[in-house]
Parts: C-alpha cells; structure tokens; sequence
C-alpha cells in the first residue's frame, strides 16, 4: 500500500520583508555652496583670527581698531557718526569708545549748547601712534591673505560683493523662473524608516 505523506514544500520567503528597502534620493541644501552660509562662516574665521591678532599686538580690540581707523579718516566724530557710518552696534561704539579714552587714545569734547549733549571724539597723539605703527603690519597680513589673487580676480570680487549687497532686499522675492543651474542642492541617499507593525 503506497504511503500518502504529504511532503511539504518549502514556502518561498517575503521578498518585500527580507529584502532592504532601496535608498531614496533626496535634494538637501548643500551649505558648502550657499553663498549666506558660506560668508558668514568666513566672517566668523577673520573675526576670530583678528580678536587674537589685535590685542596681542597694539593691546587694542577689533572693534577699537576699527573705530581709530574711523576716525583717522573721519575725526572729529560723533558716536553716532560712527556706529551708522562704520557700521558698528550702538552699544560696542559706546563700550569701545570709553575703553579708547581710558587708554589714552582718544579725546572727547563735549559740543556746548548741541542738542543731544554732542560730544566730539577725535584721536590723540597716542592713538595716532597707533595707526601709523600698524599700518605696515595691516597691509602685509592682507597681501598674506589675498596672495594668489591679482588684480582682475580682486575687482571681480568686490563686484560680486556689491551686487550680493543689492540683492539681499530681494531674496524673498517672487520668482517664475525655474531654479537655477547653480543652486546649492545636493542629492543624498536616504531610507525610509521602516514601519512599525499594527501601523
């Protein structure tokens, strides 16, 4: 009598279960390329590398050596003058302009009868000392910077700025236009997070 077992076979795995869902492609911003990042990034390099270079050497900070240098060009200035014209927070102006007169390096001159209670700054004889002892020190360290670069690719710089300058009022512009060739996105491979079951 011929025996009638049922021989199972082997059921064929899920292929949809044990085999890896394939990676997505996703656009992300690529930060190596987008032009706010990558200028505030620089900024923040020279910043760094000049608040340790300026006290060090003339036992000034940045940003009073930012305001003698105003003032060499510009004296005699008032504190609003400076922090509107050379571009400087209100309130380091005033910090860093009573840490100049206590140092010595510049003179303040209340204005009688002005409004406001002007007073005038001006550099003394320190101060100019000062400047003229770092000017040649100023100059070598941005030929160090600048080496490399000639005179064409300077000027295309500075007009690349400028026109970078008069584009930020538009960035949140309406635009029709497709995205640009150049638009700092990069691809990234990304999986899917696997789902949870009874979900």
């Amino acid at each position: 009598m011929k025996s009638h077992a049922v021989t199972r076979r082997n059921k064929a795995p899920d292929q949809r279960r044990t085999q890896p869902e394939a990676p997505r492609a996703e656009l992300v911003i690529d930060f190596e390329r987008y032009v706010p990042t990558v200028l505030s990034s620089l900024v923040a390099k020279f910043r760094a590398n000049a608040n340790a270079f300026f006290p060090e050497a003339y036992g000034v900070s940045l940003a009073e050596w930012r305001i003698l240098s105003f003032l060499q060009e510009h004296e005699p200035a008032s504190a609003y003058d400076i922090w509107t014209e050379a571009h400087l927070d209100k309130a380091v102006v005033s910090r860093e302009t009573a840490s100049l007169n206590r140092k010595g390096l510049i003179e303040l001159t209340p204005v009688k009868a002005s409004a406001r209670n002007r007073t005038e700054i001006k550099l003394s004889s320190r101060g100019v000392a000062l400047l003229d002892r770092s000017l040649d020190e100023i100059l070598r360290r941005h030929d160090n910077l600048t080496t490399g670069l000639d005179a064409k690719s300077i000027d295309t710089f500075f007009r690349v700025v400028a026109h970078l300058e008069q584009r930020i009022p538009h960035m949140g512009d309406e635009s029709a236009n497709a995205r640009s060739a150049h638009a700092p996105v990069k691809r990234i491979a990304k999986r899917r997070p696997r789902r949870q079951q009874g979900t």
